[in-house]
């Protein structure tokens, strides 16, 4: 059984170079704050700039005596739901550390002319987007309209204020899809099939839509073998189905589904920019192969085959990546890989609309 798991990120910043010697409460922290790891080269007034906030009230949240603070320390920065502030003047400049260097008393204006979208990666943090596009943590959190930022999640999309975005930032589209590990060996179709539906509304057991299947020696006609069977086997030993059986009975089930070959990359994308996954089929978990020519005795049609056929969903892409949900698991795979192995079946699909 896979299992799929949404990746939340932690909101923190990794952990830092050095321990903070330890200081006195001197006040009380906020409990809805952001918590911030003090990094080399920071001080308290570019730190207020990257969060869009005043470095009296980090002081004053954290109960400081003073501007001094070290690497690796913790603070709480007091921004929960808040927009960006004006920052002050500079503080006085503490006394001098290696680490932390006079701040820049001009700080720079953000320019407020557009939104741009950004996709968020595994190891994303608010502060580490906002420092990559110039803006400030309030601002995003304005923007977004996040009411916990202590939280953002692998996947989604954040709106980001201003035109100073940078020419790599990734952009594309994550579907939330919800899927489950197949229940026997050769059965990848039938779940993939089910959980295709159930995204559009439509409940189906999988083993119920396997019985369903018609069988044959014939992988465009029906089921090939037994779903019990060892993997990587080719027609006529234990195989599966292609497209065209598993979109009819999708159909007879009263879901919108059409089986098609030779289709691109950009009708995918299409696909998933109007927010409707793809069934697709590829190779293993989305591995290099290639397709044989195989011609069924008992109808004389010629189809493509491959080794350790399988099925998954694309559920999402961004810049030259693609997300697969397979079964349960969600995991990606740059999008070269992917083509090279849905190439390898002749572009295969599953995708919603008529016959």
């Amino acid at each position: 059984m896979r299992w799929f798991a949404k990746i939340l990120i932690g909101f923190s910043l990794a952990a830092g170079l050095a321990l903070a010697p330890a200081r006195p409460a001197a006040g009380p922290a906020l409990a809805d704050g952001i918590v911030h790891i003090v990094q080399p080269g920071e001080n308290l007034f570019r730190i207020g700039l990257a969060y869009g906030i005043g470095w009296e009230a980090i002081m004053q949240a954290n109960g400081l005596a003073s501007t001094n603070i070290y690497v690796g320390e913790s603070l709480i920065i007091p921004v929960a739901g808040s927009g960006a502030a004006t920052p002050p003047a500079p503080p006085p400049d503490p006394t001098p550390q290696p680490t932390a260097p006079a701040p820049d008393p001009t700080p720079n204006p953000v320019p407020a002319v557009q939104q741009s979208s950004y996709l968020i990666q595994p190891g994303d943090t608010l502060w580490l987007i906002a420092q990559r596009f110039g803006v400030s943590v309030g601002q995003l959190l304005t923007a977004n309209g996040i009411s916990n930022p202590n939280y953002i999640y692998y996947g989604q999309v954040l709106r980001i204020p201003g035109a100073n975005a940078p020419s790599d930032a990734p952009e594309g589209k994550l579907l939330s899809v919800a899927g489950q590990g197949q229940a026997l060996p050769l059965d990848c179709e039938s779940r993939s099939a089910v959980d295709w539906a159930g995204f559009f509304g439509v409940s189906i057991g999988e083993l119920d839509f396997l019985g369903k299947l018609p069988t044959s020696d014939d992988p465009d006609v029906g089921f090939v073998g037994s779903a019990n069977g060892p993997l990587g086997q080719l027609p006529p030993g234990d195989y599966g189905v292609h497209a065209g059986p598993v979109a009819a009975l999708l159909r007879a089930y009263g879901v919108n589904a059409r089986g098609a070959r030779g289709l691109s990359w950009d009708d995918i994308q299409a696909e998933i920019d109007a927010g409707r996954p793809v069934m697709t089929w590829v190779v293993s978990q989305v591995a290099y192969g290639s397709g044989v020519a195989y011609t069924a005795a008992s109808d004389g049609h010629t189809t493509t085959v491959a080794a350790y056929e399988h099925t998954v969903m694309v559920i999402g892409y961004a810049n030259d990546t693609v997300t697969i949900l397979d079964g349960g698991t969600a995991y990606t795979r740059s999008r070269a890989q992917f083509l090279a192995s849905w190439g390898a079946l002749g572009n295969m699909a599953v995708l919603w609309g008529k016959s």
